[in-house]
């Protein structure tokens, strides 16, 4: 039930951003002048790689501070340090959830006036109650990498859409350390203030 919830939610989201993409690409531009902060929240999907099948259904809201923001000194390109949370329910053996925190660097390019594409990547930790073969510990650490786009609704609101990598282990502390792989697909909105 949680899964088909979140799941359709999160296609109704995706549906929603092809439908308007090409309306708001035309009619919104960002207003890099504006551009020190952001504060957003994502919604996310993700499945792990192998092992015992886990779902996990993900609300990721996030605050980042523009080192140096595109379209100022470094041309199109931009650099940011932003901290996300992470609240998710876990659909395994037993339904199960997991929370956390990640700071991250996030480099982004202004591609075009409406479209601003990122890479970020960060290491944060976790702590997980999820009843899996796959996952052996409760508090893990997450190094993780992603890219997305930011397509502009207004100057200063983007509709987000993103692919993030995560891994989470224990980094040795116990001896089971089973790796656990999840690949993400993210959607949301995004304000630069």
């Amino acid at each position: 039930m949680v899964r088909r919830m979140w799941g359709n939610g999160l296609m109704v989201m995706v549906l929603a951003a092809c439908m308007l993409l090409p309306a708001r690409v035309q009619g919104a531009e960002f207003d890099v002048s504006k551009f020190n902060q952001e504060v957003g929240l994502r919604f996310a999907y993700g499945r792990n790689t192998h092992g015992a099948t886990v779902n996990l259904y993900s609300l990721l809201p996030r605050w980042g501070i523009f080192l140096m923001a595109p379209g100022k000194s470094w041309g199109p390109f931009g650099a940011s340090l932003v901290i996300e949370g992470i609240a998710s329910i876990a659909g395994a053996e037993e339904v199960g959830f997991e929370m956390g925190f990640t700071p991250m660097v996030k480099f982004s390019c202004l591609l075009f006036p409406s479209v601003l594409v990122f890479i970020e990547g960060g290491a944060g930790i976790i702590s997980e109650s999820i009843n899996s073969p796959a996952i052996a510990h409760s508090f893990n650490f997450t190094p993780q990498v992603g890219a997305g786009v930011d397509i502009a609704l207004t100057p200063q609101v983007a509709l987000s859409v993103a692919y993030r990598f995560r891994h989470s282990s224990n980094a040795g502390i116990y001896k089971e350390n089973p790796a656990f792989n999840v690949n993400f697909i993210q959607a949301g909105l995004n304000y630069y203030y």
